[in-house]
Order: structure tokens, then sequence, then C-alpha cells
């Protein structure tokens, strides 16, 4: 499937200038400083009623990270609600993600634990940016035997994946890429018995 934005809205807009991977360099860079700040209230405005000021929606509850595939489940839900927090906890520090597109042999884009802290910010500012994110119904841990020990490895988790920016919607399904999540194991600092996984790697390859 040609996931390529050709065509389709540009410049001040959730995605920027157009990538085929699902996350490209500009979508995990800053947003476009159009995008409005968001208010700590929204004003909804009620069929025939007064408008009334509501609170920002309830955090979620989300899964202890005790597995690779929770950890993936506490990433679609932080990146859905755009919670910078939870989403930041996912990731390990020396995190390093890759996107790689092998039919034009553009240079990989190479992004930081850094990187993943802007992109994410950048979200919870926009009051336009919505984002939908679906895994497959069943994720595999296995491992790579070149990992270093004690590394997980889940291929082709993401399902697909929607950015909606309020002058466009973009969406992409992976159906011509490798995703590939990098699990490094972590002791619980809460209970040294227990042990809780955090994002090492992130790698597309579109082919």
């Amino acid at each position: 499937m040609d996931r390529s934005l050709a065509g389709q809205p540009r410049g001040n807009t959730l995605m920027g200038t157009g990538s085929s991977l699902v996350r490209s360099r500009a979508l995990r860079s800053a947003l476009p400083l159009g995008l409005a700040i968001a208010l700590c209230v929204a004003v909804v405005v009620g069929c025939g009623k007064k408008d009334k000021i509501v609170g920002p929606p309830a955090t979620p509850t989300y899964p202890a990270l005790t597995s690779p595939q929770q950890v993936l489940v506490a990433l679609r839900m932080a990146y859905v609600a755009k919670d910078s927090i939870e989403y930041d906890l996912l990731f390990d520090h020396d995190y390093v993600g890759t996107s790689v597109d092998l039919r034009f042999g553009a240079p990989a884009d190479t992004l930081a634990f850094a990187d993943e802290a802007r992109h994410i910010e950048a979200l919870a500012r926009s009051i336009t940016a919505i984002v939908d994110l679906q895994l497959t119904p069943t994720m595999t841990r296995s491992r790579d035997p070149g990992d270093p020990p004690g590394w997980a490895l889940i291929q082709n988790p993401i399902y697909s994946l929607r950015f909606d920016d309020g002058a466009g919607s973009y969406v992409v399904t992976p159906s011509s890429e490798t995703i590939e999540f990098r699990f490094i194991p972590t002791p619980d600092i809460t209970s040294p018995t227990d042990t809780t996984w955090k994002i090492i790697r992130w790698s597309e390859i579109a082919y």
C-alpha cells in the first residue's frame, strides 16, 4: 500500500511534509507553530443549553509494565491520550529509534529519547491533534540472537495509526513495512523481585 502523502494537504499540518513511514522525522519533531497551544479548560457547547466549562479528560488507568506486551498497550493508551508523562516512562533513556525507506535509498532517520519527548509534548499542547493507534490482536514476544542478553523483541505490533490535525486526516496501515520494538528489562524499584520493561529500540523499514 502506498502510504505517501502525495495529493494530501501539507504545510502547517500534523504530518508536515510527507513520509511513507509510520513515523517520520517531521512527525516526531515538534508540531508546527501554527497549531494552537492547549487551554487549561475546554468550552463545550450543548444543543439548546448554556455553555459549560469542563476540565481535561481523566488520565487513563495504565497497565503495569510487567511485560513487553503491556508496554505496548500502555504506549497505545498514552499516545491516544497525548499523555506525555506516561509516554516518557515507556522509553529507556538510551532509546534509539530508526526509520529507513529502502525504496528511495533515503538516509535513515535516527531519533533519541529527547526526540520522543518533544514529539509527545507537542501533541499534548495541541487542541486539534487527535491520534488513534490500534495494535494487532496477537503480539508475540521473541528474541533476536544478536541482541544483548535479556532483551525482548516484538515484530509488527501496530495494526493502524491515524493522525488528525484539524486540517486533514492521515491513516497508515503498515502493510509494506517491518516494524520492530525491542525492550529492556529494568528492576522495579518498588519491588526488588519484580521486573518492568521499557522500549530501547523502535525500528521501521519500508520496502
